[in-house]
């Protein structure tokens, strides 16, 4: 079974802590009222029949529900050790989501030189009014390449599950594809 460390990311009150809670079915008390994250929340759970080239994998992860106060920014090294995708999520109705996503973008992937590949961007209709609204890629200042995602739990939860599964797996795929590589070149190494 493959162990993966995703970090969940983006500005205060986008919704990280809902959308965290409700991935790995985590019963934790919610009274609706807003209580931000203070640093990290760590939230362990399996996904089985996970479709990676038509073969069905079982992967444990460990999702980091992370604080979008920028009073935490010393912890940021802390948090990317290990990583292996990045969720970025922002709420399309409020204007300074796009430059806290684009700071958290620059540090976290162009500035660790992260694979784009292994990340995405979930915009969390967090109302209904908020259905039509996105961010287009110039105005978040990420890669084009970077998969952005209308999400909302209450209105599409399992379109959200099926979301967050793709995510997954293809994180998956590449990590499996690596070690196999890494494989194959000690091996090479080794016969030469």
């Amino acid at each position: 079974m493959f162990k993966l460390k995703i970090l969940l990311l983006g500005p205060c009150a986008s919704g990280k802590t809902t959308i965290a809670n409700f991935l790995s079915d985590a019963t934790e008390n919610s009274s609706g009222e807003y209580r931000p994250t203070q640093g990290v929340r760590i939230l362990e759970f399996e996904m089985q029949n996970l479709n990676v080239n038509n073969e069905k994998l079982k992967a444990e992860i460990e999702l980091w529900d992370c604080s979008g106060d920028h009073k935490f920014e010393a912890c940021w090294p802390a948090l990317q050790r290990d990583t292996h995708g990045i969720i970025f999520i922002y709420n399309p109705s409020s204007a300074h989501h796009a430059r806290d996503l684009e700071l958290l973008y620059n540090y976290f992937v162009t500035q660790t030189g992260f694979s784009h590949k292994n990340c995405v961007v979930f915009a969390n209709q967090m109302r209904p009014a908020d259905k039509d609204l996105k961010l287009s890629s110039k105005m978040l200042n990420i890669s084009s390449w970077v998969l952005q995602v209308p999400v909302s739990v209450e209105e599409s939860g399992n379109r959200l599950q099926a979301d967050f599964s793709s995510f997954i797996a293809s994180v998956l795929g590449r990590l499996r594809d690596h070690s196999e590589q890494e494989e194959l070149n000690i091996i090479n190494m080794q016969s030469a």
